[in-house]
């Protein structure tokens, strides 16, 4: 017997199935219209992938036009273990693969079994090695292109430009202060794929080009940094001193001719460098200056008019001042003296006589007005300030001590600036780098910034020749060109200690000048820390700066100016 099916119930079925029905045909129409384009995206970004494009990075020339930077691409080699195969296959890739990467079959085999997937072996390689990798064929082993940053010049010029670590980003330098314009904007690909991975070649390709970083053209001369890289390293040999540094400025404009550093590196191999060496001693080193500052009080007193260069003194070899006895260097006494005199023997009691007849607000502020206790503003990264304590925080004997260079801290540059101000008629100009940006809008030139005044055009006068005669009769005499007129002063300086004290036997030895000095062209500054001759050290440093100057003055071709 069967059983029937009540019409009640198949009204009920029926109805089910029609919503069905209806509401699948309303979410397919859907679909088909308003939610189109969701379901097409949806589906499109399965087989699309987004590539970002590196923008080329700017190439950094010289001043006149010596390639100093400049990226090259070089191939990188990759490892999927799982694809070389088993033990055996990864011990034999290993063996083969040490000797061109130059490490140990070890260090290889380790790398491979570390359990990853996808591994870089060694980035960045040699295009002969890569050669060579590639002959041998092994499954599992990739190339990919990397831009590697490379210095044509080796290790010059390492501390004023930087270097470009592993992700493409400056560190230090120009590379650093300039890494935004140096990079440039990376640009963008959306490229289609099969299910197979493969690109379409008829597949949407919506592009945005890359733009390319910008080229930069600096104040350095290629012939000078490595001159003063040459005499530096020549110094520091000699003296076996624990670090230095070079400064050469143009004194009419304030452009950096060379900056040098001790110890430096290999900015093509930072990886072995020591980190203390990547300091630019030149920019954000400080350290006592010593009597290189005491042409800077003397031409503070000639500005005030609180003396002349014919101003005399009863030197005793030491000057009492706050309580304290602050002696010539050696105990040496010299007589009634003059102040131009105090230059020519560099005595700091002589300092002392000058300090309190200027006086520690005037005294200050000249320090302030030649750029000392505050940046220049150079345009590389890590500038120093240095320390000009206010006058509020000056002990009595402070006036004396800071008059010769003691109880304050500059840096290299900063003094090269100041010197530069003498020698140029009194203009305090902003050391600057580079020297133009060259991008797709053209050529943008830096402007000299003269910041301030601090003396007279009068008393810069006055001091060249004071300082001239320093070189020609006085303790700096060491600095003597032939054919050449030389303005400078030497500096010698304790090293202070933790404990506020000085060192004993531990100084720091510089020279400060400046040639033609007739008509200025550049002004150096050479700084040795701890030479092993100790109080003798300057003679090493004008050494340096002698050996610079033939190089600058015969490189910029200025003619003689003495018979």
């Amino acid at each position: 017997m069967t059983e029937s099916v009540s019409p009640r119930r198949l009204r009920v079925v029926f109805a089910l199935f029609a919503c069905l029905v209806l509401l699948l045909t309303g979410r397919v129409g859907y679909w088909q219209t308003l939610g189109r384009g969701e379901l097409l995206e949806g589906a499109t970004d399965q087989v699309r992938s987004e590539l970002v494009l590196a923008a080329q990075r700017g190439v950094i020339r010289d001043r006149n036009g010596a390639l100093l930077a400049t990226t090259v691409d070089l191939r990188s080699l990759y490892a999927i273990p799982k694809r070389i195969g088993d033990d055996a296959a990864l011990d034999a890739a290993a063996a083969k693969l040490a000797p061109l990467l130059g490490t140990t079959s070890g260090a290889v085999r380790s790398a491979l079994g570390s359990g990853a997937e996808w591994l870089y072996l060694r980035r960045r390689l040699p295009e002969e090695t890569a050669r060579a990798i590639e002959s041998l064929a092994i499954p599992g082993l990739g190339f990919e292109t990397e831009p590697k940053r490379m210095y044509p010049n080796d290790a010059v010029g390492a501390h004023v430009l930087g270097f470009v670590n592993d992700d493409g980003v400056g560190q230090y330098g120009i590379e650093g202060a300039y890494d935004g314009a140096l990079r440039g904007t990376s640009g963008r690909l959306v490229v289609e794929h099969d299910p197979q991975d493969r690109e379409l070649a008829l597949g949407l390709r919506t592009a945005r080009a890359p733009r390319p970083g910008s080229d930069l053209v600096l104040t350095i001369d290629l012939v000078v940094q490595t001159s003063a890289e040459r005499a530096l390293r020549a110094a520091m040999e000699k003296e076996h001193a624990t670090g230095g540094s070079v400064v050469v400025l143009d004194p009419r404009d304030g452009a950096v001719l060379a900056l040098a550093s001790y110890p430096s590196y290999d900015p093509s191999n930072v990886a072995k460098a020591d980190p203390a060496a990547l300091q630019d001693r030149a920019v954000s080193w400080t350290y006592e200056p010593g009597s290189t500052m005491k042409a800077i009080t003397i031409a503070a007193a000639i500005d005030q008019h609180v003396v002349t260069p014919n101003t005399t003194y009863d030197d005793k070899g030491y000057a009492v001042i706050g309580g304290r006895v602050l002696h010539n260097a050696l105990d040496k006494s010299y007589g009634v003296s003059t102040v131009t005199q105090i230059l020519e023997h560099s005595a700091n009691a002589g300092a002392v006589f000058v300090g309190q007849k200027l006086g520690a607000e005037q005294l200050h502020a000249y320090l302030r007005a030649f750029g000392f206790g505050s940046a220049s503003g150079i345009d590389v990264a890590g500038e120093a300030t240095g320390d000009v304590r206010p006058t509020a925080e000056w002990y009595p004997v402070d006036l004396g001590t800071i008059s010769f260079g003691q109880g304050i801290a500059a840096t290299p540059l900063q003094l090269a600036a100041a010197y530069a101000a003498i020698a140029n008629g009194g203009t305090l100009y902003r050391p600057y780098v580079v020297a133009a940006r060259r991008d797709a809008d053209g050529e943008h030139r830096t402007a000299p910034v003269a910041v301030r005044h601090p003396i007279t055009p009068e008393t810069a006068a006055t001091l060249r020749a004071m300082l001239i005669s320093t070189v020609d009769n006085g303790i700096a005499s060491g600095a003597q060109l032939k054919g050449y007129s030389v303005a400078g002063k030497t500096g010698t300086a304790q090293i202070p200690s933790e404990d506020g004290r000085y060192l004993d036997d531990a100084y720091i030895s510089s020279f400060a000048g400046f040639a033609p000095a007739n008509d200025p062209r550049f002004v150096a500054v050479i700084v040795l820390e701890r030479p092993q001759s100790k109080l003798l050290g300057t003679v090493t440093a004008m050494t340096a700066f002698r050996s610079l100057a033939v190089d600058t003055l015969r490189s910029a071709r200025i003619q003689p100016d003495r018979p």
